[in-house]
């Protein structure tokens, strides 16, 4: 008899645990029936094509599940992200639960039923293949952040010898662009510039087609670590309008040795160099006469580098002491 009661307890328990899980599966969702399936042309709208979406509160998988979305509901689209797998729709439901539903890229969950959903990132373009500022004054009207439904915000992060470009729509497609730039400077008949380690003075004469520049490097500190190996190259490069490098074909030779100079005079710059260590109140003193009848000249750069510690490769400490000038203003 007690055996008896025993079983028919057991088959109640499980008989009320089956009509619980079922009330669980069926029993009518209230957030799935009070849902407005209202569609609005004038907005962008989405439907849901699987049975059930998560609403997450953020647009990432491992965020807070706040809710849920079913098969037909329609919602306004508030705004999007995209990942590599999932396109993210920001939604509010009539409940007024506000998140993000995912819809997988390769095998949608939603599909788009009004208005227009922007993924195309936006275009950032250059005019030019590089840029030139000059005197160190920045112009980026060359460069311009193209959209075709929306505004684009346009920022840039400046580095040595490249600029990288970065554009960004309302809808948050983001594209970027990283261009070349040269600083150049103009050069009349004179140039000067005073900083903390030298002072510069630079002179140039016409005649005709020919030039001649002469340079001066007075040291105002030490620029080298004492009583290391130090070497002084000498520099000079020729650009055309494209930034070209045009050799020293142009080079006149010149032979005669200005007093307490180094003179580039072959222009061999892998052989030629001072071993000196430089103290302050020492000047260098470069001479140049080139030609320019072809007119190809456009920029010309100049100076010298600093090698500290040379003889030792493992701990070298190089420092470049040029500029690049406009031949013609």
């Amino acid at each position: 008899m007690i055996e008896s009661k025993k079983k028919s307890l057991i088959l109640n328990l499980i008989l009320g645990a089956i009509i619980i899980l079922i009330a669980i599966l069926f029993w009518p969702n209230d957030e799935k029936n009070t849902q407005s399936n209202k569609i609005d042309r004038t907005k962008t709208q989405i439907k849901v094509t699987t049975k059930r979406i998560n609403i997450r509160k953020e647009a990432n998988i491992n965020s807070e599940d706040i809710g849920d979305v079913y098969k037909d509901e329609i919602y306004t689209v508030l705004g999007h992200i995209e990942d590599s797998n999932y396109y993210w729709y920001k939604i509010k439901t009539n409940q007024g639960k506000e998140g993000f539903i995912a819809s997988n890229i390769s095998d949608p969950y939603v599909k788009l039923l009004s208005g227009y959903i922007d993924r195309k990132a936006p275009n950032i373009k250059s005019n030019k293949e590089f840029l030139i500022f000059i005197n160190d004054n920045t112009n980026y009207d060359d460069i311009s952040c193209i959209d075709e439904h929306s505004s684009c915000t346009m920022s840039y992060e400046k580095e040595p010898e490249y600029i990288t470009f970065y554009g960004v729509d309302e809808d948050n497609n983001k594209s970027s662009l990283k261009i070349k730039y040269y600083n150049v400077y103009n050069l009349y008949k004179e140039y000067y510039e005073n900083n903390n380690k030298i002072n510069t003075k630079i002179s140039k004469t016409k005649n005709n087609n020919t030039y001649t520049i002469n340079a001066f490097y007075t040291i105002n500190n030490m620029i080298s670590i004492k009583d290391k190996s130090n070497s002084y190259t000498p520099i000079i490069n020729f650009y055309d309008s494209d930034m070209t490098e045009l050799g020293d074909i142009y080079v006149i030779y010149n032979k005669e040795l200005l007093p307490t100079c180094i003179n580039n005079e072959n222009f061999n710059l892998k052989e030629e160099y001072l071993e000196k260590d430089l103290l302050k109140g020492s000047t260098l003193c470069m001479n140049y006469t080139f030609n320019n009848s072809d007119n190809r000249i456009k920029y010309v750069s100049f100076g010298f580098t600093s090698v500290d510690n040379y003889n030792n490769i493992n701990n070298l400490l190089a420092s470049n002491y040029s500029k690049t000038f406009i031949l013609e203003n």
